[in-house]
């Protein structure tokens, strides 16, 4: 896809449509908690770096754990939040661990 060019290294943290990781296991969590924020904006980012980091198995089965969240997502007011969950959940699916 077209996101497979950048796999090979982390976002930069200066990026301005990715929310900034935390390394290790808290990032997932940390990522979850900004999407409780009211600004649209906020969300759409820590989104855009949840669809970065599920390409690593741990990460995919933090983000999968943690699905009920997007799920509300799927209903917010915002179309970009809407659009980008969908587009998070699509790379979950691309996954056996996410299917399950």
């Amino acid at each position: 896809g077209k996101h497979a060019q950048n796999n090979h290294r982390a976002p930069s943290v200066m990026d301005p449509n990715r929310a900034p990781v935390a390394f290790g296991r808290r990032a997932v969590p940390q990522l979850f908690e900004q999407l409780q924020v009211q600004d649209p904006a906020h969300k759409v980012r820590a989104l855009t770096s949840l669809c970065d980091l599920v390409h690593e198995p741990e990460r995919l089965y933090q983000t999968v754990t943690g699905g009920e969240r997007l799920q509300v997502l799927l209903q917010d007011d915002d179309a970009a939040v809407r659009s980008k969950t969908c587009e998070l959940l699509h790379l979950v699916m691309n996954h056996s661990i996410g299917r399950k």
